[in-house]
């Protein structure tokens, strides 16, 4: 019982007391959930092998081993970052790892571990990488390297007086800009002829002309005609004799898509 000599004057000092007593417990609970809290300048340290789990909606969770842990809602790991465990080589790394979620198969769909970026495909396998060996360029995919024949004899050619398809080729555009070399000469001394690269009924570069001596002509990158992502656009060399009694010859060596 508090003394008389020591209670605080008015009849309310008890009501007063008690209320200010509920204002200190619910500062007490705010600060131990810490709502709307705010870390200043220090910021926050999580010390041995202590961690901090988001329970609730939230789902994230930093472990004491030095991971960064994006999870989906059946508990299974979509996002690492930091130390990963037995991955790769089996060598614990630091690195960055996403997996496809559960209904879509669980298994790993990009990492960056070791220096090498990748994509994964749900079988396991690497479908794009960096090379960090040679440190540029990719690791996957192996692209293509485009052969042609030496023997102009065994080219395509045409005798018509108008333009003909000697070759042609589709592709689904992936990318915005095109190159292509072409090889070309006619087949008999005095033949001349011209030749053009054609997408879809557009003529891509100029019209080169064609004599009896071994040439070529590097057309691009430029611009493919106007489509979508996607749309299988057809590809020409056409050829015509302008002179002569011979054959216009061409074919393509090099070609590729690239970016802007």
């Amino acid at each position: 019982m508090i003394p008389s000599d020591q209670r605080p004057a008015g009849s309310d000092w008890l009501v007063r007391r008690v209320t200010d007593l509920e204002r200190q417990v619910r500062e007490l609970q705010a600060g131990r959930r810490l709502e709307r809290a705010t870390i200043g300048d220090g910021g926050l340290t999580v010390t041995g092998t202590g961690g901090v789990n988001i329970t609730g909606s939230g789902r994230v969770g930093i472990s004491g081993d030095g991971r960064l842990v994006l999870y989906a809602p059946d508990g299974s790991a979509l996002i690492v970052l930091g130390r990963l465990t037995g991955f790769g080589d089996g060598i614990d790394r630091s690195g960055l790892a996403a997996w496809r979620t559960t209904a879509n198969g669980g298994t790993l769909a990009m990492s960056l571990y070791d220096g090498i970026w990748a994509v994964w495909d749900r079988a396991g396998n690497v479908v794009l990488s960096t090379d960090e060996n040679s440190g540029q360029g990719l690791g996957r995919p192996w692209l293509p390297v485009t052969w042609a024949g030496s023997d102009y004899e065994q080219w395509p050619g045409t005798t018509s007086g108008t333009f003909t398809q000697l070759c042609e080729t589709a592709l689904p555009k992936q990318q915005p800009r095109l190159f292509a070399r072409i090889r070309h000469t006619t087949d008999v001394s005095g033949t001349t002829g011209q030749i053009r690269l054609m997408c879809n009924g557009e003529q891509l570069g100029p019209t080169t002309t064609v004599t009896f001596a071994i040439g070529y002509v590097d057309i691009g990158p430029l611009a493919l005609p106007t489509s979508g992502f996607g749309d299988i656009l057809g590809l020409s060399v056409d050829g015509r004799r302008t002179a002569g009694t011979g054959r216009v010859r061409a074919t393509v060596t090099a070609s590729w898509t690239q970016q802007s």
